[in-house]
């Protein structure tokens, strides 16, 4: 099974490090963010990689090259950073590469994601695409109420909701709603959750950052310096 990794993020909030530097190659205690996900994937037997590159993609390409030293097959599909395709887009430019059942990940994700389970739960189903969800952390903190009377102060409290943890396993039947430009969150998966062949899988408990900030950078470096995240 082939991962198809969305690496052509500019990384606006991560500035001045991303001036120069693509988002997936900003380095988490030394290594690029990329990496670990190209561990991980190896954890779950996959071995074989397209990344879907933009902003600085050559950086990228010179350091991963053809996957060899990482033990990985890696292709590379190329976007003009100065025309961005969206999250759709340069999964449909890369479809030619797309040979079966086949994952898509963020790449600016650091998490120790079950991929075989999530895969294994997918091909259980009648489904065309499944992703990978986690309880939302609050941004803030909450206070709960009994009346007017303040009983209780929770700090940034785990919600009762699902959100999209950045990791998707898709058919080749996705594909032939994939708009040449556009959002894969926004413009294809409604569509396959009215046709019934939208499916979650629970992944609540995992490590899970998404490396957007330069506060969520930091608590990651932290996080991997004190073993609290390892892959």
């Amino acid at each position: 099974m082939k991962a198809f990794i969305l690496c052509g993020g500019r990384g606006e909030r991560l500035k001045p490090i991303t001036d120069n530097v693509p988002k997936p190659m900003v380095p988490v205690a030394g290594k690029p963010i990329l990496e670990y996900q190209i561990d991980l994937l190896k954890k779950h037997g996959v071995d074989e990689a397209v990344l879907l590159v933009g902003w600085h993609g050559e950086a990228i390409e010179n350091y991963f090259g053809d996957g060899s030293k990482f033990g990985m097959h890696i292709e590379y599909s190329y976007e003009d950073p100065n025309n961005r395709l969206g999250t759709a887009g340069p999964i449909k430019a890369a479809k030619d590469k797309i040979d079966g059942t086949f994952i898509v990940m963020n790449g600016d994700i650091i998490s120790d994601m079950n991929i075989s389970g999530i895969i294994a739960f997918h091909v259980g189903m009648d489904s065309w695409g499944t992703i990978s969800m986690i309880n939302m952390p609050s941004p803030y903190g909450i206070i709960d109420l009994d009346g007017t009377r303040i009983t209780k102060f929770r700090e940034k409290p785990v919600l009762p909701y699902k959100m999209n943890a950045g990791l998707y396993v898709l058919e080749p039947e996705v594909t032939e709603f994939l708009p040449d430009v556009g959002s894969i969150e926004t413009e294809v998966f409604p569509k396959l959750a009215d046709l019934g062949k939208l499916h979650g899988f629970d992944s609540t408990g995992i490590y899970w950052s998404d490396v957007g900030t330069h506060k969520d950078l930091d608590k990651v470096n932290k996080d991997v310096l004190s073993g609290v995240f390892k892959i």
